[in-house]
């Protein structure tokens, strides 16, 4: 399901009995997560951590999204996503980077309510490289896969708005259409053009957080276009049909295939940062 508290479950859960259609894939899809750690696992220079190890790595880049989801419910989904726009235009001057003083200017449950992702992802990447530290590699290999499920879901434009869903914007159900059914389904396509990004300098830990900042930003960037290729692609068929997502390819294709190599590379950095490597 998209990544949201209770209303976001009471939303999926209406759609499908009312159109008979499975709630949406957790954002980017199962298998888009398992790809981004999988070429995450290719582009890290910390073998340690990754070497005869991918699959577990993988494996646990899904876990945010079926086992802590269902054991946490909405104290896991809060980190999946931030709603910049819930604080204004770009470029946000009025949320605090640092969560202390975003916390005392709106409160923990304001902060809660739009998302928390960049301050945990930063928590996960300084425990990840604690862990390797003390050579707890078994712990260690599944939060970096946890990290990568966080970093993954920074580059997913719609998990940096409060219009998630088009919900907005009368585009009602956009989330399933561009995960699932565009992405996921025809993913090794998105996948050959994701490709041609590539690895990044390493990112400290302490840094972590202003990266993930930085990719939701990115990510903020591509929801007006997504709205619009959405609205264009509709036009004269109708919505879900082979025509509409012929069309919605055309539109996204090289925006979303850039964003997927991005998370790839964005685990890659957070890996090789928390290895202690600096260049």
């Amino acid at each position: 399901m998209s990544v949201r508290p209770w209303r976001r479950r009471v939303l999926a859960a209406v759609l499908a009995c009312c159109v008979g259609a499975p709630a949406p894939a957790a954002a980017w899809g199962l298998d888009t997560h398992r790809w981004i750690a999988l070429r995450a696992a290719r582009l890290t220079r910390c073998s340690a951590l990754v070497d005869g190890h991918e699959s577990d790595l993988a494996a646990a880049a899904l876990e945010p999204d079926t086992v802590l989801k269902a054991e946490l419910g909405p104290s896991e989904e809060v980190h999946h996503f931030l709603d910049l726009d819930a604080y204004g235009a770009p470029p946000f001057r009025a949320l605090p980077r640092n969560e202390e003083a975003a916390v005392a200017r709106y409160g923990r449950a304001v902060v809660n309510r739009n998302g928390v992702l960049p301050w945990y992802g930063g928590r996960l990447a300084r425990a990840l490289a604690e862990e390797i530290e003390r050579g707890e590699w078994k712990v260690a290999r599944r939060t970096a896969g946890h990290l990568a499920h966080y970093a993954g879901d920074a580059t997913m434009p719609l998990h940096a708005t409060a219009n998630y869903d088009g919900q907005k914007t009368s585009q009602l159900g956009l989330h399933r259409r561009v995960e699932a059914r565009l992405v996921d389904d025809y993913l090794a396509s998105f996948i050959r053009d994701a490709l041609r990004v590539d690895r990044g300098r390493p990112i400290a830990p302490g840094r972590a957080t202003a990266a993930l900042f930085a990719a939701l930003e990115g990510s903020y960037a591509e929801v007006a276009p997504l709205l619009a290729a959405d609205r264009a692609a509709r036009r004269g068929t109708r919505v879900d049909s082979a025509l509409y997502y012929r069309r919605l390819d055309v539109y996204l294709h090289g925006p979303l295939a850039t964003r997927i190599g991005a998370a790839a590379a964005l685990t890659a950095a957070l890996w090789d940062g928390a290895c202690g490597l600096r260049r």
